[in-house]
C-alpha cells in the first residue's frame, strides 16, 4: 500500500509502498478515504517526540474510511461499516491507504458529513470535548474563556459551550473575527487590541490552546474553585493557582468511542459544525503540511486518499 513516511527527522515526508497491515485481536483495518492534519503531525514530523518514537513512521493521525476488516474481539463495527477516529502516537499513522486502529480508536462517523468533513473531526473535537467536560467541569451557565478561539479546538469549544447553556468569551487575532462570530460566542475579544482581563471579568473556566502567559493572566479572572484547562505546556505561576484555589490542567486528549460517538450524535443533530478549509492528494502531504503550519485560515486541512 501507499503511506507517506517520515525517515528522517524534520525532512520532508515520502511517499512509499510498504506492506498493507493486519488487525489484531482488538484492532480494526481500515480503508483510509480521507485524512487530516493535525499540528501534532507536525510537532511529530519535526522530531519532538523521538524520544518515543523512532523513525521510519508513517505520519498522521486521523481518518475516516471503511472497515476492511475486524479481529475477533470487536463488537462495535463490522467490514462494510463506514467509520472515523484516530491512531495517536502510532508508528503507523493515518496517512496511508490502509490503517489499524485500537478498538477504542474507530467508530461509526458521523452519518451527515463526507469522508473528508469527518477526517477533519477526531483529534480536535476531542480536545474541545475532554477539556470543556472531563478536565473543566463545565456547567449550564458558566463563564467561560476560550483562548485560541478560531482554531479547530477553539471553535469546537466554543460551540459546546454554548449548546451547553455558558456565557463566552472568545479571544483570537482580528483576522478570525468573522469566522469567530458565526459560532455564536457572546463576546469576541480582539486579542491585539483587548485586554481579556479587562473585558470578561470573572470567569469560571478558562480553556486556553495557546499556551505562554495565559495561565498567568488568567488568574486575574478565575475566582476561588474556576478551573483553567491548557493543550500547551503548563508555563507560569501554579503555585500561585493553588493558593488561590484554581484548579489546574494539561490536557493529553483520549481516543475513547463513547466521546467520538457523542460528538457524531451532535453534529448529525446540527449542534456541531465542522469546517474544511483545504484538501489536497495524499502524495502532497509535505505541500499539505507546509500550508497547514504557514496558513492562518480557519478550518481543517485534509488529506483525499480514495
Amino acid at each position: 500500500m501507499k503511506a507517506m513516511r517520515v525517515n528522517n527527522w524534520g525532512l520532508p515526508v515520502e511517499l512509499e509502498d510498504i506492506p498493507q497491515p493486519k488487525p489484531g485481536n482488538d484492532e480494526v483495518l481500515v480503508k483510509v478515504h480521507a485524512a487530516s492534519i493535525n499540528p501534532f503531525d507536525s510537532f511529530v514530523h519535526a522530531g519532538y517526540m523521538q524520544g518515543m518514537m523512532s523513525t521510519p513512521i508513517t505520519l498522521g493521525t486521523d481518518f475516516a474510511g471503511e472497515v476492511v476488516e475486524v479481529g475477533p474481539d470487536v463488537k462495535h463495527v463490522k467490514p462494510g461499516d463506514a467509520v472515523y477516529g484516530l491512531v495517536p502516537l502510532r508508528a503507523a499513522g493515518s496517512f496511508a491507504e490502509y490503517v489499524v486502529a485500537k478498538a477504542n480508536e474507530v467508530t461509526h462517523k458521523p452519518k451527515s458529513l463526507s469522508y473528508v468533513e469527518a477526517a477533519g473531526v477526531p483529534l480536535a473535537s476531542l480536545a474541545a470535548y475532554q477539556s470543556l467536560f472531563d478536565l473543566g467541569q463545565a456547567q449550564k451557565g458558566d463563564r467561560i474563556l476560550v483562548i485560541g478561539a478560531g482554531g479547530a479546538v477553539g471553535g469546537c469549544a466554543i460551540q459546546l459551550a454554548k449548546e451547553l447553556g455558558a456565557t463566552v468569551y472568545a479571544v483570537d487575532v482580528p483576522e478570525k473575527a468573522g469566522f469567530i462570530r458565526e459560532l455564536g460566542p457572546d463576546r469576541f475579544i480582539d486579542a491585539k487590541a483587548e485586554r481579556y482581563e479587562d473585558v470578561a471579568g470573572t470567569v469560571d473556566l478558562v480553556l486556553d490552546f495557546v499556551g505562554g502567559e495565559n495561565l498567568a493572566r488568567s488568574l486575574a479572572l478565575l475566582k476561588s474553585g474556576g478551573r483553567y484547562v491548557t493543550s500547551m505546556i503548563l508555563q507560569g505561576p501554579q503555585d500561585e493557582a493553588e493558593k488561590r484555589g484554581v484548579r489546574v490542567v494539561g490536557l493529553g486528549t483520549q481516543a475513547r468511542v463513547d466521546h467520538l460517538d457523542d460528538l457524531a450524535r451532535r453534529i448529525d443533530a446540527k449542534q456541531l459544525k465542522i469546517f474544511i478549509h483545504r484538501t489536497f492528494p495524499l502524495h502532497e502531504a509535505q505541500a499539505a503540511i507546509e500550508y497547514r503550519m504557514a496558513s492562518t485560515n480557519p478550518g481543517k486541512i485534509v488529506l483525499k486518499v480514495v
